[in-house]
């Protein structure tokens, strides 16, 4: 075995031995992969959910170890695999996706004609390839689970993703109690009392680029804000056989402000149409761990 194989296998090693209960508290390994960073995620049992919610309520899981993104999957990640494999996303193919701009009525969007991943907005407005940096969206649940599959990837499943946002923290948000901690921003959401204005106290629009604000405790960024994260698996006590029609999502996005979509949080678990494609979902990938590690 190579010296550097040798060397990663320990590090790996190290961060994924099943842990105590103070793993937690513990900052994870990180590997890379296809240029991204990954936070390497150590097996052992963690607490999610909140006492009496009963979308999401407190609970305890055991996960194995996972190795997720720390960032949300990017415009510029997505045409690789789009240019790679001349993929049509399900935005593509029907003609249109959903969108909305400021000065609209909460909760109006959209059908724009035209507007896709390469769109967001439209064909009158940006277009991704003038954002590299910013989060994909107008993605479905089906698109995402494309990108991950010709990536080596998949996406979390909405324990992983709680897992990994929180951060060993059991407050609402990574940063504290409340979404606004004095004057600084924490994350992009919709600032004003309705869509028909957004004040901007934290600098955006609409999408940010990835990594504009501090990330938690375990170096993950935007978990809250900016685009919803779809997930695998659905929330507690949801109706079965769903998973071909609907995909869970996390994390709240842009759009979503304290008197509409509040879903910006580390509790919330929204849930969309899966073959749907809006200007605020988006997606994070996660990576296996490659082999077993044997139990202590």
């Amino acid at each position: 075995m190579a010296r550097s194989t040798l060397i990663y296998f320990l590090l790996l090693l190290a961060a994924c031995s099943p842990q105590e209960k103070t793993a937690e508290k513990k900052t994870p390994q990180t590997m890379e992969y296809r240029g991204m960073t990954y936070v390497i995620i150590p097996e052992g049992d963690y607490e999610v959910g909140e006492k009496d919610n009963p979308d999401n309520p407190l609970r305890k899981v055991h996960l194995k170890s996972y190795a997720i993104a720390i960032h949300e999957t990017t415009n510029k990640q997505f045409a690789e695999f789009a240019n790679a494999t001349h993929y049509k996303s399900d935005a593509e193919k029907m003609g249109y996706g959903k969108t909305f701009e400021e000065g609209m009525v909460d909760w109006q969007w959209i059908s724009e004609n035209g507007a896709n991943w390469r769109y967001p907005f439209g064909r009158d407005a940006d277009s991704a390839v003038n954002k590299p940096d910013h989060p994909v969206t107008q993605i479905s649940g089906a698109d995402a689970e494309a990108y991950c599959t010709w990536a080596g990837l998949r996406l979390p499943t909405i324990d992983e993703w709680e897992v990994a946002a929180r951060a060993g923290v059991k407050s609402l948000f990574p940063w504290g109690a409340e979404l606004r901690q004095g004057k600084k921003s924490h994350a992009n959401v919709w600032e004003g009392e309705s869509h028909r204005k957004n004040k901007l106290d934290d600098g955006f629009m609409y999408t940010a680029p990835v990594r504009s604000f501090e990330p938690n405790a375990w170096g993950l960024y935007d978990v809250v804000g900016n685009v919803f994260e779809y997930c695998s698996g659905d929330q507690p006590g949801a109706e079965p056989d769903t998973a071909d029609v609907y995909i869970s999502g996390r994390g709240g996005s842009w759009w979503c402000s304290v008197n509409t979509c509040d879903y910006f949080n580390l509790v919330a678990i929204g849930s969309m149409v899966k073959h749907g494609s809006l200007a605020n979902q988006g997606f994070r990938c996660v990576k296996d761990i490659p082999f077993k590690i044997p139990s202590e």
